[in-house]
């Protein structure tokens, strides 16, 4: 209480004095520029873009196997609204990479390869484009990058794109049982840079799977370890900054969950999982997804 009153006596005092200190102290600063005040400008920080505005890297991961003809036909029809949604949220800032997963039954002399082996459009890729996995028991998984990371890129992502299910292109490959191996392309674009390597800081950085079955490795199996192999693989994307959008039409089967959303989107920092009963809309759901992304 003592002190109190002490402050309240002395109060009348100490304001004159703060008020002349505040004065000098506004007399240095302002005696301290030019005459044209050319030094006392303040410059504004300019504003760090971030999101879709900073830029996008979009690695699109298909599904190559029989059952998945319309999905590509749909994108293929509507690609240049796609790539325009792309353009637009990133300011022109952009680079595509388009992949395909496929799988058969090991080669042999019954047994080729895929439908596309002999086509110009796989064999003129270069060899380090085109990932072949043998160490299965008893299937083989192609992985082909179609269009690697690219400033700008659209032109040559819709010719690439276009090659997809196409008597003149390559015609889709066949699969073997409900497993694909979508999980080892992204392992291969994550850690590997099958797409090139993503750029580092603030921008959208995506990998969009379209598939319409599990993760199976490279056994043509969904099991254990494809639910670790798929943690794994969503930690690195965080690590990476990536975000993963799987588009899908399977829900889970009596043999076999969902687990790309299970395992790789539920670990995944704003990882994107989209069920549907079948991919007649897939284009338009497509902008869809990436218009608010960005918003």
């Amino acid at each position: 209480m003592k002190n109190t009153v002490i402050i309240y006596t002395l109060l009348p005092y100490i304001k004159p004095l703060i008020t002349v200190y505040t004065g000098i102290l506004l007399f240095l600063l302002i005696s301290s520029c030019s005459d044209t005040m050319e030094d006392c400008e303040y410059i504004i920080p300019e504003e760090i873009e971030s999101g879709c505005s900073a830029g996008m890297d979009v690695a699109f991961l298909l599904d190559y196997t029989g059952s998945m003809g319309g999905a590509i036909n749909s994108v293929k029809s509507e690609v240049d609204d796609i790539v325009n949604s792309i353009v637009t949220q990133s300011n022109g800032d952009y680079r595509l990479a388009l992949s395909v997963f496929d799988e058969t039954i090991k080669a042999d002399g019954t047994y080729p390869g895929p439908s596309y082996i002999d086509a110009p459009a796989y064999t003129g890729l270069p060899a380090a484009q085109k990932v072949v996995i043998t160490s299965g028991p008893s299937t083989d998984q192609y992985l082909t990058m179609m269009e690697k990371f690219a400033p700008a890129n659209s032109s040559s992502f819709s010719a690439q794109l276009d090659k997809l299910n196409n008597s003149s292109g390559m015609l889709i490959g066949y699969g073997v049982n409900g497993p694909e191996p979508g999980g080892l392309l992204l392992n291969e674009i994550l850690n590997n840079d099958f797409a090139g390597t993503w750029r580092s800081g603030n921008i959208t950085k995506l990998a969009i799977i379209i598939t319409d079955a599990p993760a199976g490795g490279d056994d043509d199996n969904a099991d254990a370890t494809d639910d670790t192999y798929l943690q794994d693989l969503a930690a690195d994307a965080n690590a990476m900054g990536v975000q993963c959008v799987l588009l899908t039409t399977f829900k889970g089967s009596p043999w076999y969950g969902p687990n790309y959303k299970l395992q790789l989107i539920a670990n995944n920092t704003g990882g994107l999982a989209y069920e549907y009963d079948s991919f007649d809309d897939i284009s338009q759901e497509l902008i869809r997804i990436i218009e608010n992304i960005c918003d």
